[in-house]
């Protein structure tokens, strides 16, 4: 099967986004745990509280916590934690240029997180033939393979 490339780029797979994804949230939950153990507080409540009803404040706090990850992460790494591990980049869908802004980065991980609350943006890119979610479809970029160019 041969890889998709746009730009000189090869897509990054479904496969490698997904686990990138994962790497993310696992770091992401350990901090969350840490700051939980520091305040005093035990690993059940942390568990309790990760199960509980959903909230509207939760949201909330996943959009905020989105934007600022991706405000501070994007202009060095030109995506997120997982991109970063799993040497992966995004870039313009139009232009193949880095999508490193912290604004842009803030937006797009601030839909990333409260997309993630709803079934179909989670799940888009299992049919997409660019392998892009709903948030990269809103924001017009890609993940790509960060080091793989062919000009």
């Amino acid at each position: 099967m041969k890889e998709t490339q746009i730009h000189g780029y090869q897509i990054a797979s479904k496969s490698k986004r997904f686990i990138a994804a994962l790497i993310e949230a696992l770091i992401f939950s350990t901090i969350i745990l840490l700051i939980y153990l520091a305040l005093g507080k035990t690993v059940s409540k942390f568990w309790n509280d990760i199960n509980s009803d959903f909230k509207l404040l939760d949201i909330s706090i996943s959009f905020i916590s989105g934007v600022i990850a991706g405000a501070l992460l994007y202009p060095f790494f030109t995506g997120n934690l997982g991109h970063k591990i799993c040497n992966l980049k995004v870039i313009l869908e139009e232009t193949g240029e880095d999508y490193k802004k912290p604004e842009k980065g803030a937006l797009r991980e601030g839909l990333k997180a409260v997309l993630g609350y709803l079934i179909i943006p989670s799940i888009w890119i299992l049919w997409d033939k660019k392998n892009q979610n709903l948030y990269d479809k809103i924001t017009k970029t890609l993940v790509v393979e960060k080091n793989i160019k062919n000009n």
